[in-house]
């Protein structure tokens, strides 16, 4: 029994067995909060009746009962927009005509932003990508445009290198070498695969590639089961420039999103 059932109990017998001398007592211990734990006790009760469910939410009920914790958890981030990033890198060793690797992420967010912006994102393991930015430790990140273009870029991306039609010149985009900065007594590298509009496509660079930033390689990156956690420090903003976000900002000045296994292009405020 609680400490408080007892407490209760033992105002109610003498209340009983000294007929109304008692009776402050028991008010007072009413309002202090042993009334609510009786509410809470008979809320709790076995045979206590609760609102009826409709068949639909009974089906639900018990086809969430039959999913796994992962598979719940699965459905449930579907439903969540996250931002949708092209990262890029060159792989050291081998030919360098066929050292450039891209993929595309949708866990892209910052860590912190002082002293210096520090970036995250996730990788599902193996991937040249990542093999090739952890050898370089040096990346780009390409944010998109919510544009049909680069949707149709992004889920390329999404495919594997082996599959890139980029690489096979089927694509309206091209990668251009990037001499990365150097910081401190680091030695040059070579260049890293910068994403552009083939010339003559009708659009800039800009209209497709909002912002796009250089990164180095974090030392805390994390390997969580098949998937590695990438940090990455920014070195510097490549192109672009972030639009004045007030009132007036459209769904087209924001980048382009992921969710229910589509891309989007975010909606209104609220």
């Amino acid at each position: 029994m609680l400490p408080s059932s007892r407490a209760m109990l033992a105002v109610s017998r003498t209340a009983s067995h000294h007929t109304g001398q008692y009776t402050p007592l028991l008010r007072t211990a009413l309002r202090s909060g042993l009334l609510q734990c009786r509410r809470t006790v008979t809320n709790v009760a076995p045979n206590a009746k609760t609102a009826p469910q409709s068949d639909s939410a009974r089906a639900q009920h018990a086809k969430n009962n039959t999913l796994s914790l992962s598979d719940q958890v699965r459905l449930l981030m579907r439903r969540v927009p996250y931002p949708v990033a092209i990262i890029t890198a060159t792989d050291p060793h081998g030919p360098a005509d066929k050292a450039f690797r891209g993929m595309t992420v949708s866990s892209f967010s910052t860590v912190t932003l002082s002293p210096e912006p520090v970036i995250s994102f996730n990788v599902r393991r193996p991937s040249e990508t990542l093999s090739a930015l952890q050898s370089s430790q040096r990346f780009l990140v390409h944010l998109l445009a919510p544009r049909q273009a680069t949707a149709t870029l992004a889920r390329d991306f999404s495919r594997g290198n082996h599959n890139l039609s980029l690489l096979a010149g089927k694509s309206d985009y091209e990668f251009v070498s990037h001499e990365h900065s150097l910081r401190g007594d680091e030695i040059p590298t070579r260049p890293l695969p910068l994403l552009r509009r083939k010339q003559g496509s009708g659009s800039t660079d800009s209209e497709d590639f909002p912002f796009v930033l250089e990164c180095q390689l974090h030392p805390q990156g994390i390997q969580v089961h098949d998937h590695t956690i990438v940090v990455g420090t920014v070195v510097r903003a490549l192109s672009g420039q972030l639009p004045s976000l007030d009132s007036e900002t459209k769904a087209s000045d924001l980048c382009l999103t992921y969710a229910n296994t589509h891309f989007w292009e975010m909606g209104h405020e609220i």
